[in-house]
């Protein structure tokens, strides 16, 4: 059985209304109006009589620790029902109030946000301006990329009232309120949830029992939570690196919900009436970094070459069995500053070979990798083995390229050693997933991949023009001008071939069909929310 997807739409016009919480993932109410919510939250309790007290989730990939600062961990802490945010998504991908009743903007850099005065933190404490501004001081001492999302120069709290000033304009900022990394969680002096995952307090339906990194997380009923008692007990995610035996966790019904399905077990559940496939078209691509480190890839011709060896087609609609859609060029085709509006680079050998002897690259020793001034193309990309497409994308590069003259040695392997390479910049090639727009907006990838210095450009890819460029998006207010810098940018890179977007995934769970208020949502950001159940 599968659902019906929702493509992805471009971020809609800034809510600065009071709305209150109506589903799992946030979708929120009264986003035009100012009245105040008085809606009492116990009209929201959901009735458990009937339904499973626990569930077991499956992923393949996991968070570093349980510290919302900690790289990409808030991304699980969000999805595990324990952390949330002052804004969050709807289904169509709309920053909607959440723990904040309104946002608004007195200037270009002055935001006031006014919270809830209903949430308290798991263990009972209030929630206030203060411990906003608290939790937010301490994730920008440790994770660079909020600030790179929201600018803050200073903050000023006043009981539920928090005045952001911004080092700059920030048009995209309640968006970029709705950003795992901008969670909100209890803090005080000697709490370290990063080494004791039980120090995470959040303000979610359920909160930390255990975590046993990489292995399985444990989390239980929060009972006074702000939309009211969560319908579960409790949920424990178990963490399957193997891609076959999360498919077949699930199969077994050992898992009720597992995410990212490989595409090659799809069809097992598609078939069989006992589960759904919820499935959503994200921006989550498949994205090539280069190392400009190294002097050969420093030649945009064999940057180009590489782009034109790659039959995307084939990668998105055989090797991955339709489970992701082929990139034109960085962002998806289907959003107003996509891909199609570039002119990207198409599959080519005949092409790609031209570009190279154009270049002055030939086989002197007749070994059937082609050289220059006594160097080899002869590169090494690594990627790992927890998305399951990852490594059959590698190896059809790897024979494409041999065919043109360029050797490419694929180290697939733990996703640990991809985050260690990313951090020190020992790679030729890196072939990693990243949510490219998880808010529909363009700005996210361009600030931390596109732009010199960026916290995600992790090969050192500087264009002057692009940064200029990004510069002129991180301070447009008009939507439309927007995504026409969007382009923009996208094909300046792509007159380089700095970057290089196989496809974009199609974000898909499966779950029994007996799973209750579970919405596979495509920012990929939510998952265990305060209804989520199953009926017996």
């Amino acid at each position: 059985m599968k659902r019906s997807t929702t493509k992805m739409k471009k971020i809609l016009a800034i809510c600065l209304a009071a709305a209150s919480a109506t589903s799992a993932v946030g979708v929120l109410a009264g986003c035009g109006g100012a009245e105040e919510n008085t809606a009492s939250t116990a009209a929201n309790t959901v009735n458990t009589d009937t339904d499973t007290k626990t569930m077991t989730f499956g992923d393949s990939q996991a968070p570093t620790s349980m510290d919302v600062a900690d790289g990409w961990s808030s991304w699980y802490t969000s999805r595990y029902g324990i952390t949330e945010t002052l804004f969050t998504l709807d289904e169509n991908l709309a920053a909607q109030p959440y723990l904040c009743e309104k946002a608004e903007a007195k200037d270009d850099t002055t935001w006031v946000l006014t919270l809830r005065d209903d949430v308290t933190f798991q263990n009972g404490e209030k929630l206030t301006a203060q411990s906003v501004m608290d939790a937010w001081n301490r994730t920008m001492k440790i994770n660079a990329r909020l600030n790179e999302l929201l600018y803050i120069e200073k903050m000023e709290a006043d009981g539920q009232t928090l005045t952001v000033k911004t080092s700059e304009p920030v048009p995209a900022f309640t968006s970029s309120l709705t950003e795992p990394l901008s969670g909100v969680y209890y803090v005080k002096e000697g709490m370290d949830p990063a080494t004791n995952p039980t120090d995470l307090i959040g303000t979610g339906p359920y909160k930390v029992v255990s975590y046993d990194v990489k292995q399985k997380c444990v989390v239980e009923r929060y009972a006074d939570y702000w939309q009211g008692e969560p319908a579960l007990e409790g949920a424990t995610f178990n963490i399957i690196a193997d891609t076959s035996a999360l498919g077949m966790a699930q199969q077994n019904g050992e898992t009720d919900v597992s995410l990212t399905i490989p595409s090659t077990s799809l069809s097992t559940f598609e078939n069989n009436s006992a589960f759904v496939v919820d499935g959503q078209t994200g921006s989550r691509g498949q994205v090539i970094w280069f190392n400009f480190k190294n002097e050969l890839l420093q030649d945009k011709a064999v940057r180009q070459a590489i782009s034109m060896s790659i039959d995307k087609d084939t990668y998105a609609n055989t090797l991955n069995k339709g489970a992701s859609v082929p990139a034109t060029a960085l962002f998806p085709d289907n959003t107003a500053f996509g891909g199609s509006s570039v002119k990207g680079y198409s599959y080519d050998i005949g092409g790609a070979k031209q570009v190279l002897a154009d270049a002055g690259y030939t086989d002197s020793d007749g070994n059937g990798i082609l050289d220059k001034d006594g160097k080899e193309l002869s590169f090494e990309l690594c990627t790992y083995t927890t998305k399951a497409e990852l490594p059959l994308f590698a190896q059809a590069m790897a024979d494409s390229l041999k065919s043109i003259g360029i050797e490419l040695k694929v180290d697939a392997g733990a996703y640990d050693a991809v985050v260690e390479k990313q951090g020190n910049g020992k790679f030729d090639l890196m072939l990693i997933s990243m949510t490219m727009c998880p808010t529909g907006d363009p700005q996210y990838f361009s600030d931390l991949a596109l732009k010199t210095g960026g916290s995600a450009n992790y090969g050192g890819y500087s264009n002057k023009d692009v940064d200029k460029l990004i510069n002129q998006l991180d301070q447009e207010f008009d939507e439309e001008k927007r995504n026409e810098l969007a382009v923009e940018i996208q094909q300046k890179v792509m007159d380089d071939a700095g970057y290089i977007v196989i496809g974009h995934a199609k974000f898909t769970n499966v779950l029994k069909k007996n799973v209750q208020d579970c919405p596979t949502n495509p920012s990929e950001y939510y998952l265990l929310n305060y209804k989520t159940t199953m009926t017996n």
